[in-house]
């Protein structure tokens, strides 16, 4: 083990240093909006999907086995597992495909039903 001293800095202070440049405050400023707005941005695009199915968050719960806020919960998530999405646009009545694209402009489509039967018949 090494005679070297830790020392730990307060993290709080140094985001007020950091934050006290106006060139730096104004770019956390305009990250912090753009994360805010995909966050509204995808909670959005989950429930037009519910509602272009012409569902409630209740219906969806139903269907789901889950409770309405658990819905209303996927639907605010920033983040989630593809299966947890394509449970929810399942019970919806939509389906999903992924689109990879590579930089020279090749692209390939997956259907996460291909996927899942690929992943059973490794299992």
């Amino acid at each position: 083990m090494s005679d070297e001293t830790i020392t730990f800095v307060n993290g709080n202070a140094r985001l007020e240093r950091l934050l006290s440049d106006p060139e730096q405050r104004a770019r956390v400023d305009a990250i912090r909006e753009g994360m805010q707005q995909a966050d509204r941005e995808h909670a959005m695009g989950l429930a037009m999907v519910r509602h272009a199915a012409d569902l409630t968050q209740q219906d969806l719960a139903d269907v789901l086995g889950v409770s309405q806020v658990a819905i209303q919960k996927t639907e605010q998530r920033s983040d989630m597992l593809l299966s947890t999405l394509r449970r929810y646009l399942l019970a919806a009545g939509a389906d999903m495909e992924i689109t990879v694209r590579w930089p020279d402009g090749r692209h390939a489509k997956l259907s996460l039903d291909e996927l899942d039967k690929t992943h059973q018949g490794t299992a």
